[in-house]
């Protein structure tokens, strides 16, 4: 036996270099296949399992379907309901026949396709199905499986002769005491298919994990095997390679080099000369790769150029949208605000306020839509003018009121009397966290009160931090879903979109404009038992004589007497909008569709001031101001004010390039409009 290793040994290391490599390749390959052939078998294998187990769960299912449907047809004693039962249990019974097909000496294999069809197994899977049966039937968890399959079916049996009792009596107008006691043998029937399609289950799983085990120990035996191999030739031919392996690494240092051109000599034909070809195969191929890259490299540039004029587009887009949304927006506040300022009556008053603070939620909505990429970036703009807390909060209170009555929900609100009556930041970015927080408290309480408090946490200097609280007896958030609800698309438990809706981006909206104003947020639930949402934020104080200071400057704005204005603008509803307040102020107006006309009207009057929008038929509000401050005269000085609905980050850049005298974004109030008009008058540029 030693004598025989010997020889071995002796002719391997004889043997040239190129029949070890052919010896090792060949060997290899031959394990590689094996190999393959292990996981190919055992992939295959394991489908089959996991076919088998779709298919238990598929017959469960049926089984539960018709188990349901003959119950139901027990009390409605709707005919449908037990067409439905009997159609549940084909399945099984399909299933039943083709296992019973398989377990014959010659089967009828496509009788035991078309049954295990009818079952509802996938038609790609069968195959498998059976030739698992065929190769595995005698393993003992697919034996302890298939005794589970056939101890269901006298089960079935007996349910399909239930049924049959069932609807006799449902037929004859029956006591429901024996319709009751059929329901309890039904429901003793189902809890005995359970168990056993448990068994089932489980005695498929230990299957697989065997096959699993046993697939791995080869596979590993494999690995190991070409391991060693490898190594053992390796050694074996290190003597052989000095005089062709010195060129090599010459040539492969000048490619490191830069010297993509350089190709090594080849010295001969053996095995150290086809490395040495290959090198130069390898160089070739090297030199063509850069070529590629180099015009891969070229090819995106291009793209470069494509995306950038994607994102111009991209920027169109939002412009147009930013102005067919704003247009009529402005239309909306400037009139609610218009007849806001003639109404008398307290309840027509407060509608209209409700109207203008809920179209300024909605504009802050658009204003999130058109500068989503600022959102993601950190970079929106808070407003820091004065504002009511108090009447902030009854705001939200009004809003989700009508909502909350429809499900009986009793809501509650406080606000502490150590919060200043006004405080100076942004109303509307607070009005949307509150009344995202409450509106969540509203959909996800289905009995109990809704409770919405603020109070004073502490004062700093001329800074006042405020907490606001928004509590529900709603279904509560379990511990470990805390902190994800915070996350875009998440929400408390799995279920919760199907049971109440939404999207899961709510409270990731809230979070992100909490944090941006640098403020907190926290939660404390108990499922079952409410949630109770806390939102730290901080002001500015402001004195509320300030806030009748600026009122009273509101109401006291300069007279419009003995001026007049050129209103551009091609929007009808719009004109009317300034036409009216300017008329209501004493301005002398006058209206031009686009800026051809307004250049017209402009050379044969005098005006004192221009209302210019930008995008208009014809001669757009740019092109029109670049006339007008071309004009010889002294009319090319007069003051223009951009007032339109284009809003995109550097549009008022643009047009106070373009020569404007100063911007004013749709939709504005009407004090925005006049103090505008007013400082411009005076000679103020923005």
């Amino acid at each position: 036996m030693i004598s025989f290793v010997n020889k071995i040994n002796k002719r391997i290391s004889d043997a040239s270099i190129s029949k070890k490599l052919y010896f090792t390749i060949t060997f290899t390959a031959l394990l590689v296949i094996i190999e393959l052939c292990t996981l190919w078998f055992s992939i295959s294998t394991l489908s089959a399992v996991r076919s088998y187990v779709g298919g238990e769960g598929l017959w469960s299912k049926a089984q539960k379907d018709a188990i349901l449907n003959l119950r139901t047809y027990a009390y409605t004693k709707e005919r449908k309901n037990y067409i439905a039962f009997k159609e549940f249990l084909k399945v099984p019974y399909a299933d039943k026949a083709a296992r019973l097909e398989m377990e014959k000496e010659n089967p009828d294999y496509d009788m035991i396709r078309k049954n295990l069809v009818i079952g509802r197994n996938h038609p790609d899977d069968i195959d498998g199905m059976i030739v698992l049966l065929k190769r595995f039937r005698q393993i003992y968890y697919l034996e302890l499986a298939f005794t589970a399959w056939a101890g269901a079916e006298p089960y079935l049996d007996q349910l399909n002769i239930i049924g049959e009792r069932l609807d006799y009596l449902v037929q004859h107008d029956a006591d429901q005491a024996e319709i009751d006691v059929l329901l309890l043998q039904i429901d003793l029937l189902n809890t005995k298919l359970t168990i056993l399609e448990d068994k089932f289950s489980y005695a498929l799983g230990e299957g697989a994990r065997w096959l699993e085990n046993l697939v791995l120990r080869i596979v590993w035996t494999l690995s190991l095997t070409i391991g060693i191999t490898s190594i053992f030739i390796a050694v074996s031919i290190n003597r052989s390679l000095k005089k062709g392996v010195d060129a090599i690494i010459d040539g492969a240092n000048k490619i490191k080099k830069g010297a993509i051109k350089t190709r090594v000599p080849v010295y001969s034909a053996d095995e150290i000369g086809l490395v040495a070809t290959a090198f130069n195969d390898m160089t070739d191929t090297l030199d063509h790769k850069i070529s590629e890259l180099k015009a891969t490299e070229k090819q995106m540039v291009l793209e470069k150029e494509r995306a950038e004029k994607s994102e111009w587009a991209k920027k169109q887009f939002l412009i147009n949208m930013s102005h067919e949304m704003r247009t009529p927006m402005n239309a909306i506040l400037g009139f609610a605000n218009y007849l806001d300022q003639s109404v008398t009556k307290p309840d027509q008053s407060e509608s209209l306020q409700m109207i203008i603070k809920s179209g300024n939620h909605m504009l802050v909505t658009l204003n999130g839509i058109l500068d989503f990429s600022n959102i993601e970036a950190g970079e929106i703009v808070f407003a820091n003018k004065p504002f009511n807390v108090r009447e902030t909060v009854e705001f939200v209170v009004k809003l989700i009121t009508p909502e909350a009555l429809k499900k009986n929900l009793t809501i509650h609100f406080e606000v502490s009397k150590l919060v200043p009556e006004f405080v100076s930041g942004d109303d509307i970015r607070l009005t949307q966290i509150l009344l995202n927080l409450a509106s969540n408290a509203v959909k996800f309480t289905e009995k109990g009160e809704i409770f919405i408090s603020a109070a004073i946490l502490r004062e700093e200097d001329n800074n006042v931090f405020l907490e606001f609280a928004v509590k529900d007896t709603g279904v509560g958030i379990p511990l470990d879903r805390q902190e994800n609800i915070f996350y875009l698309f998440e929400q408390a438990i799995n279920n919760m979109t199907r049971k109440f809706g939404g999207t899961g981006i709510g409270l990731s909206i809230v979070k992100q404009l909490v944090n941006l104003q640098h403020g907190e947020i926290a939660v404390d639930s108990k499922p079952g038992k409410g949630s109770s949402f806390y939102v730290q934020l901080p002001f500015r104080k402001y004195p509320a004589d300030k806030i009748t200071n600026a009122n009273k400057s509101d109401k006291n704005l300069a007279s419009g007497k003995g001026i007049k204005v050129l209103v551009v603008e091609d929007n009808e509803i719009n004109q009317l909008l300034v036409l009216k307040l300017l008329e209501k102020k004493g301005y002398e107006a006058t209206v031009a569709s686009n800026g051809k006309i307004a250049i017209d009207k402009l050379l044969a009057e005098d005006f004192d001031i221009i209302l210019m929008d930008l995008q208009m038929p014809e001669m757009d509000g740019y092109q029109a101001t670049k006339v007008i401050r071309s004009m010889d005269s002294h009319k090319k000085d007069i003051p223009i004010i951009a007032m339109t609905a284009h809003t995109i980050i550097g549009d008022r850049e643009e047009c106070l390039a373009m020569g404007m005298t100063a911007y004013i974004a749709k939709p504005y109030s009407s004090t925005e409009l006049f103090e505008k008009m007013t400082s411009v008058l005076d000679g103020a540029e923005d």
